[in-house]
């Protein structure tokens, strides 16, 4: 964990990619307090749909370095790879999955039922360069892009993934970062 959020790391892309979106529609589904649903940020809205904590999501694919932390005796990841990833997390806002171009070209032929919306070119804190980036939906929260792409400023075409797409990709080690 770092402070509010936790970063997880994959073997691959899609694996990556994957928990990210099961992520965001097991929230949707969780059992939530009745007092947080009174807070604006995770009250109870058909359409999205929306209700409980919102959390977004950053992946980012490469090299890592690790290390065994002597003091905790778990690994530490870090290095270009974890940076961008936990950058692309703060690109995103609660309720979506935002990657990079490396991620969506490794998944994009695997992705089944999700709505892919272009960000395009944006500046990540303390990383040279912009950086094309993406949100990713499940389908099943496909209600919630017009809210997405209000708060980001965006209207760009969106790429939709069947479940008829399907072939296979070697993915390299991958990031993603939570925040809620």
């Amino acid at each position: 964990t770092i402070g509010d959020s936790f970063m997880v790391a994959f073997d691959a892309s899609i694996a990556a990619v994957q928990f990210a979106l099961a992520v965001q529609q097991r929230l949707l589904d969780a059992t939530w307090p009745d007092d947080l649903l009174k807070l604006e940020n995770c009250k109870y809205i058909p359409e999205g749909p929306w209700c409980g904590l919102r959390v977004r999501a950053g992946v980012h694919c490469g090299p890592v370095n690790i290390e065994l932390n002597s003091l905790t005796g778990r690994y530490d990841y870090f290095g270009d790879t974890v940076n961008k990833a936990a950058r692309m997390e703060g690109v995103c806002v609660g309720g979506a999955v935002a990657v990079t171009e490396e991620v969506l070209a490794e998944v994009g032929d695997m992705m089944a039922d999700v709505t892919c919306i272009e960000i395009s070119n944006v500046e990540l804190k303390g990383l040279q360069g912009s950086v094309k980036a993406y949100l990713l939906l499940p389908r099943a929260l496909e209600g919630r892009r017009q809210y997405v792409e209000g708060q980001l400023g965006i209207k760009k075409t969106e790429r939709h993934f069947s479940s008829d797409s399907g072939s296979a990709h070697s993915g390299g080690r991958s990031s993603a970062r939570e925040r809620h």
